[in-house]
């Protein structure tokens, strides 16, 4: 996941994703998109080429709330446009990173703010069906709401599971935070996710941290920075192989970019 790269800082970039075994690249799109068209069709031709897949990503937590539900629908609208006007180059999908429980009003009103969140997936979700773009739909989720020490339960429509399970019902793909620093954590966290994924015949991307800790922000349990690059493919060789044959796995989701250029250099 990252930023759009300068012209020349491209090649580097596909390299480093080849030298990576790496196929799916998740790239920002809010600012940059519509002043940088012939940049993204650039790049998004040169990685198709290398047979890897170019997501946009954007998201906000405010995007939750109802009030803001239309500032998401204009960022899958210019991503949409795009694709429309550039056919031979267009974005394999889009990724929603909308995180409602950092805002102020989930302490007070969690069960309005899932509901307005659900909401605006749905709405995004039958924009993307009605334009006919094969567009695919990711939601990035903590990897807690179903099974964390609280689980974020929810009532709506009749029935009452975790949130992360109402996302999957309506999205096509989630990226699960499920950062930790051991295979086996990593595992445990997204089991519930990827089972329920299968369940609808969809598929999780388990996410892994490279950020450097950064106090409570980013705890150093929750990122492999420090542990090194030979002991992070080692654990993500054992997530793969857990999950070789499950139906609802999708792949490893590396965040981010830079810090994971660093571990490389740093190995």
């Amino acid at each position: 996941m990252m930023r759009l790269p300068t012209h020349k800082k491209i090649t580097s970039l596909l390299e480093f994703l080849k030298d990576q075994n790496i196929n799916l690249l998740f790239i920002g799109t809010s600012r940059t998109l519509p002043d940088q068209p012939a940049t993204y069709t650039e790049l998004i031709n040169r990685a198709h080429a290398e047979g890897i897949r170019v997501f946009a990503l954007v998201g906000r937590a405010e995007w939750a709330l109802e009030g803001r539900h239309r500032d998401a629908l204009a960022e899958l609208r210019q991503v949409l446009a795009f694709n429309a006007s550039h056919p031979d180059s267009t974005f394999d999908g889009i990724q929603f990173d909308i995180e409602p429980h950092v805002l102020p009003e989930y302490q007070t009103k969690r069960g309005s703010v899932n509901y307005q969140y659900l909401q605006v997936l749905k709405k995004i979700a039958a924009e993307i069906r009605t334009s006919g773009d094969p567009l695919e739909f990711n939601a990035a989720i903590p990897c807690w709401y179903a099974t964390g020490e609280n689980p974020v339960m929810v009532e709506t429509g009749g029935q009452r599971k975790p949130l992360s399970y109402f996302v999957l019902d309506i999205v096509d793909t989630v990226s699960l935070m499920a950062y930790r620093d051991t295979a086996d954590r990593q595992i445990r966290a997204s089991l519930a996710e990827a089972d329920y994924a299968a369940s609808l015949g969809k598929k999780v991307y388990i996410g892994a941290e490279t950020s450097p800790p950064n106090g409570s922000t980013i705890p150093s349990e929750i990122t492999y920075y420090n542990k090194g690059l030979v002991y992070m493919n080692q654990q993500i060789q054992a997530i793969n192989a857990y999950f070789a044959q499950h139906a609802g796995f999708g792949g490893i989701a590396i965040h981010q970019y830079p810090a994971y250029r660093i571990m490389l250099q740093d190995r």
